[in-house]
């Protein structure tokens, strides 16, 4: 009976410390450092839309009888620059704020358009795994109006941030 309870504790103690290890149960950051933290996350995605711009510039390679149909490296780009955003967005869910009043709603205004910029190139990147987007003109609407809305939304956050509170069109 003993080693059952030894044993019972050390699994809720590798489980609180695995919580713990992925953020889980985390204290509030305080405001300034997550202005700062914001910032940074529309940094990178801002630099992962310009990884997306320059392979949606390249022309598709001349196919090879050889080659895979999905082949186009615009659906390889597409794939990892999902996943990096898929870990923005992420990182933005799990950490909270230590801020009240009106502190509190600049930074969650902020937070939440920088969401739905991160939502809008995530779901292009997905159009664009598809393997169909030079074809397919409709997916090329639906790409480049995802990435328009998205870019709004990232002006209207880096907006927000500076002090300057406006919503996107």
């Amino acid at each position: 009976m003993l080693t059952y309870a030894i044993v019972l504790l050390v699994v809720a103690a590798v489980l609180y410390g695995s919580f713990r290890a992925l953020g889980g149960g985390a204290e509030p950051v305080p405001a300034d450092d997550y202005r700062q933290l914001l910032q940074r996350i529309a940094q990178y995605t801002s630099e992962r839309v310009v990884e997306l711009d320059a392979a949606l510039s390249r022309p598709r390679p001349a196919p090879s009888p050889t080659s895979r149909p999905d082949a186009d490296p615009l659906v390889e780009v597409g794939a990892e620059v999902r996943k990096q955003l898929t870990g923005y967005r992420q990182q933005l869910a799990r950490i909270e704020v230590s801020a009240a009043g009106d502190e509190l709603e600049v930074l969650g205004s902020a937070r939440a358009l920088l969401t739905a910029a991160i939502e809008d190139q995530s779901w292009a990147c997905r159009l664009l795994e598809g393997g169909s987007y030079r074809e397919n003109p409709g997916i090329q609407d639906a790409v480049a109006a995802l990435r328009d809305h998205s870019a709004r939304c990232m002006e209207a956050a880096a907006s927000v941030l500076a002090g300057g509170v406006t919503a996107p069109a």
